[in-house]
């Protein structure tokens, strides 16, 4: 039985700016029942948050829903949905804003039929599996249960629609809907949650019981008389990892006693109808005016006397030293977040989060622009918080075990990475057998990865269960990859001579190996779940000789440490050798078949992984003689370690680097085993040789390199450009800057079958080639990616030298979004739609603008993908030339009689043809999809050591559909006619 599913095309109504402060009160009753407040100033001021707004507000970051994650959802006092949209800020326009521009605002929107048919709600949570729940206001006003059972929906906010007739004066509006769903959610009498009283809107004096799971134990909490009473837990019982991931410390012994013991303590519940006291770190004049599910953790409003908070706890922090007295000694401010929110998106992790009920957080500042020293900073933040939550739940073995790690500089990672480099399961795989074989060692690890930020976990979800809550909601285009990489890198350097105090010679090599595996999962039009599984792996190795002119100014001298700022000028001429490895396998799971697939281990017969599975084997390895010159200033802190040795701990370095490829050979091997190939393989060998390649990057360095110095010299010269850390800022490859191929050996093959069918078609080859370059350089559609700054930069046409022409640009006349708004009905016309079209697509680059961080392990970016495909005159010359072409091959061919000359002339003659027609053709703009790449990746990086450098990280990487943009043409294809917007942001 499918449960019944509304759609309602809705429309967004401003209803004014709020302001987050809140005139003070006192309560003067509290009770599991409605509070009753008496005002000091009668006359409130407009556009405050009431009471009801509060108890009512749920985070829709918390939710698993990718559209309006950033906002808030609330009710009117009538039941309505409202959404609360505030502005994130850093910890400078964060403190700019609240001291100086009067606090936060935020702008509230009401959700409005288009039919009139508003569904209105008594309350609103946030279920185990994340979804929004409302239960539906009854008009039945009776005190009856049975007449007012509650009526439960899943609420889903699918997308924001907008359709612009640019060329139709007859129209005054804009067709803007909003789609929400409402799906009826079937439960479990026993599971259904009773919340009714903690609203203004009281239909019964039902008991404000939440029903939650810790590890399995169904608990009961309820709110009486401001303080939250708990039954179900055992008499004695220790807080868990307040990570959702199933994981355990290693130090923590009470925690593994927990896990060993967990059939006994279930066993151990006494008492269950028996209510106890949950002590919590709240202020005896603190307020508790509500509290709701939220995944599954407790959501509490608290009135603190002058402002409205909102705390959350995780019933995994609950613990009780002695029989019955359950305590937590600290709450969090921010709220559990799905994947959604949490890959990347996570805008509690900013000074402020751009809702209203939070506190602002001084120690969320954004670290990606602190040069040098941002990971060191975000490592050492996570670890305090961490720390912090440790030492609130007596996890003090854990909390000590922490401490050690973060000032570990990394020696903990040897072992990991070196068995992380060795495991086999990781390796490159020759044959689908391996692969397989691969794939299931590899989804075991993924599930780790997975369950540290997918809920539900410990609640005892099984790894196929995961999987599918992660990719049931996932658009097309959008994918998710799971990813750990290992590396490792040995340099070692002799200097060979000094010509004077500031210049010198060196002699270096640089080794380096590097393993990653990832899985990545999309979704296609046919609801098949795709499964991607890539190991790669990579070696290189650079030899050569390194000299340089530096000049040092040093700015501190002490017994045996000194500080100092270089300004350096190196050249390099080197060999380098690079190997890597990489194979893809990938096959389709039909969605509902993914949970059964996962959790019975991935199970293929011979005959599914002959037919339905796809693997791809390809190796790549270049040879190149190299020529490196780099500028660049660093400063470091020099350690003498004896009378003509120095250490710089460490030598921080920002610079430009440009390298030129003297001679560069690659041989490129792909192995494709398509369905039905197992044990034979399609081979393309292709081998390039290039002379002189340019690579310009601008980069930064962090690195401990010993070098022998006189301590009678200033200069403490320290060597090699070529070393880096490859964390660009930019790269930018002029590969056709005196590049020249010299050898193809797929040209030859190709060059070799045609004269084997036709010998006496001599000298004609070339011209082949020359034509089919022109239709590659002129496909049939392109892909422009861009900056999300230019996401409003919008170009109608693309020439074939790759200009773009007509750019859209908004009327003089109407200057800004109100004006288009207030004079749309007296300046009616294509225009204005072009105008407001303009200004939305302006408004959502600054919503995504804003969003891009970097911090925490956290980065969250947006880029825009324009595609341009032919017009339909440019078609119909494109097809002909196609067609002409094939039309003077085959003529060719079936002609025994025909000459070399007439064919080079035929050929000349039709090249010449194509040519000029194909500078007639023109390239429309079809689409525009707005993407993002969210990471939550954990980097565990050693501070350089001498001669060995180790590295890792591991995490998720999600990329997003975020909107789509298509455009329509008149019938002459001549003419923008229409745009239509899909955004899920």
């Amino acid at each position: 039985m499918t449960n019944e599913i509304k759609s309602v095309i809705s429309k967004l109504i401003p209803i004014g700016i709020y302001d987050g402060s809140k005139e003070r009160h006192r309560v003067k009753k509290v009770k599991n029942s409605n509070n009753t407040y008496i005002k000091k100033n009668e006359k409130q001021k407009e556009n405050k948050f009431s009471l009801n707004n509060a108890n009512n507000y749920v985070y829709l970051g918390s939710t698993n829903t990718s559209l309006l994650n950033n906002m808030g959802i609330t009710l009117s006092d009538d039941g309505s949905l409202l959404l609360i949209k505030g502005k994130t800020h850093d910890l400078i326009t964060g403190l700019y804003n609240k001291h100086f521009k009067g606090g936060f605002k935020y702008n509230v929107f009401n959700i409005e039929s288009q039919q009139g048919d508003n569904m209105k709600f008594k309350e609103l949570y946030v279920d185990p599996n994340g979804f929004l729940i409302g239960n539906k206001r009854s008009e039945n006003k009776s005190d009856s249960a049975e007449e007012n059972k509650n009526e439960l929906y899943k609420i889903k906010f699918n997308k924001v629609e907008k359709d612009y007739n640019l060329n139709d004066s007859s129209s005054n509006s804009i067709e803007n809907s909003f789609i929400v769903e409402y799906e009826k959610y079937i439960i479990d009498d026993e599971l259904k949650q009773d919340l009714s009283s903690i609203n203004n809107i009281v239909e019964l004096k039902e008991s404000n019981v939440l029903k939650i799971n810790r590890e399995g134990l169904d608990l009961s909490v309820s709110l009486k008389d401001n303080m939250l009473y708990i039954k179900g837990l055992p008499k004695e019982i220790i807080s868990s990892d307040q990570v959702d991931s199933g994981k355990i410390e290693e130090s923590n012994v009470v925690e593994h006693r927990e896990v060993e013991h967990r059939e006994v303590e279930r066993k151990e519940v006494e008492h269950k109808e028996v209510e106890h006291k949950i002590k919590i770190p709240l202020k005896s004049t603190d307020k508790i005016l509500a509290i709701k599910p939220i995944l599954n953790q407790i959501q509490l409003v608290v009135d603190k006397g002058n402002k409205i908070k909102i705390y959350y706890l995780d019933p995994l922090n609950i613990f009780s030293l002695k029989d019955y007295q359950y305590e937590v000694t600290r709450l969090k401010q921010e709220p559990p977040l799905s994947f959604y929110s949490m890959v990347g998106e996570n805008h509690y992790n900013n000074y402020h989060s751009g809702q209203p009920f939070s506190t602002q957080k001084i120690g969320n500042f954004s670290s990606r622009y602190i040069p040098l020293f941002s990971s060191l900073i975000d490592k050492v933040r996570i670890s305090i918080d961490k720390t912090k939550q440790q030492y609130a739940l007596k996890q003090y073995k854990s909390m000590a075990s922490n401490v050690a790690k973060t000032v570990d500089p990394g020696f903990r990672g040897v072992v990991s990475n070196i068995k992380g480099i060795s495991n086999s399961s990781t390796s490159p795989c020759e044959n689908k057998f391996k692969a397989l074989h691969s794939a299931r060692i590899n989804m075991k690890e993924a599930d780790q990865i997975l369950s540290k930020y997918i809920k539900g976990v410990k609640n005892s979800k099984t790894a196929g269960e995961v999987i599918y809550s992660l990719v049931k909601e996932m658009k097309e285009k959008s994918s998710v990859s799971i990813m750990d990489s290992k590396g490792i890198r040995a340099f070692f350097s002799t200097n060979l001579m000094s010509l004077n105090a500031n210049i010198g010679v060196n002699a270096f090599i640089l080794a380096s190996y590097a393993k990653t595996h990832s899985i990545t999962l999309s979704k296609n039009e046919k609801n098949e779940v795709i499964f991607s599984f890539i190991n790669k792996k990579g070696i290189n190795v650079s030899a050569g000789l390194s000299g340089g002119i530096a000049g040092c100014e040093k700015k501190w001298i002490g017994e045996n440490v000194s500080y100092n700022a270089t300004t350096s000028l190196m050249a390099s001429v080197y060999l380098s050798i690079n190997y890597e490895r990489q194979s893809d396998f990938s096959f389709k799971i039909a969605l509902d078949d993914v949970v059964d697939f996962i959790d019975k281990g991935m199970k293929f017969t011979y005959e599914e992984l002959k037919n339905n599975t796809i693997l791809n084997d390809n190796r790549d390895i270049s040879l190149a003689i190299s020529a490196d010159m780099r500028s660049e200033f660093n400063a470091g802190v020099n350690l003498s370690l004896g009378n003509k040795t120095q250490m710089s701990i460490p030598r921080n370095a920002i610079g430009i680097n440009v390298v030129a490829n003297l001679l560069k050979l690659n041989f490129n091997i792909n192995k494709f085993f398509d369905y039905g190939e197992i044990s034979e393989a399609k081979k393309k060998k292709v081998i390039d040789v290039k002379l002189f390649e340019i690579l310009l990057d601008a980069y930064r360095d962090l690195k401990i390199i010993p070098s022998k110095t006189n301590s009678t010299k200033a200069n403490n010269w320290l060597p090699l450009a070529t070393i880096k850390n490859i964390e660009f800022m930019f790269q930018k490859k002029i590969n056709s800057f005196f590049s020249v191929n010299i050898f193809n050996s797929q040209k030859l093959k190709d060059e070799i079958e045609f004269e084997n069918k036709r010998k006496n078609l001599k000298g004609i080859y070339k011209r082949v080639l020359k034509i089919n370059k022109l239709f590659d350089e002129n496909p049939t559609f392109y892909n422009v990616n861009k900056n999300i700054s230019k996401l409003d930069g919008v170009h109608l046409t693309m020439l074939p030298n790759k200009k773009l022409k007509n750019k859209m640009k908004k009327d003089p006349v109407l200057l800004n979004e109100m004006e288009v708004i207030s004079n749309f009905d007296k300046l009616k016309g294509g225009n204005n739609f072009k105008n407001q079209f303009l200004l939305d697509l302006e408004a959502r680059k600054k919503t995504l603008s804003s969003q891009e961080k970097s911090n925490k392990n956290e980065r969250f970016k947006s880029y825009s993908a324009f595609q341009y495909k032919l017009d339909k005159k440019s078609e119909i010359i494109y097809e002909k030339a196609r067609e002409d072409f094939n039309k003077k091959i085959n003529e060719i061919m079936e002609n025994k009689n025909i000459t070399n000359d007439d064919i080079k002339s035929t050929l000349s003659n039709l090249y010449d043809k194509i040519k000029d027609d194909f500078s007639k053709l023109k390239y429309q703009l079809s689409s525009i999809d707005i993407m993002s790449i969210s990471e939550l990746l954990e980097k565990d990086k050693s501070i350089p050591l001498v001669l060995v450098e180790l590295e890792n990280a591991k995490g998720i990487i999600y990329h997003q559909i975020k909107g789509e943009i298509k455009f329509s043409y008149d019938e002459d294809n001549e003419q923008l006619d229409k745009v239509s917007t899909n955004y899920y942001f």
